[in-house]
């Protein structure tokens, strides 16, 4: 564990190669927005132009054409500046020197006097009965837990998926038609019947989009996760340091020579490790199903009534695919920690109990951080909530005096 922790643990990080991998990711992506930008500001440039020499006589078109040549150029140059500022901020930073992790204190346990009756050979028994247990469980489950947290994989690449998620937009296609007419009847039925208003302007536009999104709602999954996956690969291309689930496995090989304190706090941490597993493989499941279920969603969307339970299963999902994110950071802390164990040991090595402990907090902290993200995510909800009852009532409110004004002037 010495040269373990001499050679793996302790670098300094190369900051710019964050920057790097994330331009890696950003910059086709800008080149696409800058060029399709340039096609949207020409034809918003040929139609201001066009309004702009038929507005004689006319004051309004006239302001709208010069509104319209002004918020094309403007949105241009911001689309622009934003390629600009991103090669800017690239190299604008630099590392802050060598990374200094935290000392925390050495956990050596105390040997009990040999015994060598009952008690010494029931102890034994245990003892080697759990360290054949962390030798033999350790390793695959921790190498599975180093898969989940590299990356995550894109839906369509998954044979499966993609063939059930086409099915499903197949399904969506077929009741879109359906949607469509019975917003129809809503818009003609509103003002009678006292439903939400749906202005066409605003209906035409989501309706195209939503067809849109339906058809593509995959490939939008998979490019939020491959954005996850960059953000993911720039932080760990930043801090090329080991990654805790190698330096908890060699923990777990010298189990051998652990007491049974340590190879109980081991056990615990294996129990940790399984619960963790289970929720990386019901999360890729989750992915999946949301992927699949996308055209259904969108379609959903359309409807009024729907639109808040969209709004929340867009946000799971959200939160779904970057708490990776999130955890490769908290692997990273880890990390750092075990570069102050390593620091302040004599012979440079992991001391086994703390280092577990270490591992075992880490544990509870990845699991936890699916349920932080949600709550945090929620936090709008409450006002947003108190805004929408606000103006139902306001609504409510010129409804009934308009109501009681008409009956006025009848009588």
């Amino acid at each position: 564990m010495g040269v373990l922790g001499a050679q793996l643990f302790v670098r300094l990080a190369d900051v710019s190669a964050a920057g790097v991998a994330m331009k890696a990711f950003v910059a086709p992506v800008m080149l696409t927005l800058a060029v399709i930008a340039s096609l949207v500001t020409t034809f918003f440039l040929i139609n201001g132009a066009y309004h702009y020499m038929t507005s004689t006589g006319h004051p309004e078109k006239l302001a709208q054409a010069k509104r319209v040549i002004r918020n094309a150029l403007v949105g241009l140059v911001i689309i622009l500046a934003a390629g600009a500022l991103t090669a800017i901020l690239t190299h604008a930073y630099q590392s802050s020197g060598s990374p200094v992790g935290q000392s925390l204190p050495v956990l050596q346990p105390i040997q009990p006097a040999a015994d060598s009756g009952v008690v010494g050979v029931l102890l034994g028994a245990v003892i080697g009965l759990f360290q054949r247990l962390i030798q033999s469980a350790a390793q695959p489950f921790l190498n599975a837990l180093d898969f989940f947290t590299h990356s995550t994989p894109l839906m369509a690449a998954n044979a499966s998926v993609f063939n059930i998620w086409l099915a499903m937009v197949g399904i969506a296609d077929a009741l879109f038609v359906l949607v469509v007419a019975l917003l129809g009847f809503h818009v003609m039925s509103a003002t009678t019947l006292g439903l939400e208003e749906l202005e066409l302007k605003h209906l035409l536009p989501q309706a195209a989009a939503a067809f849109l999104l339906i058809n593509t709602s995959i490939f939008a999954v998979d490019g939020v996760i491959s954005l996850s996956n960059a953000m993911i690969h720039a932080i760990q291309a930043a801090f090329p340091t080991t990654s805790v689930w190698s330096a908890l496995n060699g923990v777990a090989a010298g189990s051998g020579t652990m007491g049974l304190a340590a190879l109980v706090i081991m056990m615990v941490f294996l129990v940790f490790a399984v619960i963790l597993l289970v929720y990386y493989v019901g999360r890729l499941v989750i992915l999946y199903l949301g992927a699949i279920l996308s055209p259904i969603v969108v379609l959903l969307w359309l409807v009024p009534s729907f639109k808040d339970f969209v709004a929340t299963a867009v946000k799971t999902y959200l939160t779904t695919i970057f708490v990776l994110f999130v955890h490769v950071i908290i692997l990273l802390l880890a990390a750092s920690i075990f570069t102050g164990m390593l620091a302040s040991s004599p012979d440079k090595s992991l001391d086994p109990i703390m280092a577990t402990v270490v591992g075992l907090a880490t544990l509870v902290a990845l699991l936890k951080t699916q349920g932080v993200l949600t709550q945090l995510s929620y936090v709008s909800v409450g006002p947003k909530a108190i805004r929408k009852l606000g103006g139902q009532f306001v609504n409510a409110m010129s409804y009934t005096t308009t109501k009681l004004k008409a009956a006025a002037a009848e009588a």
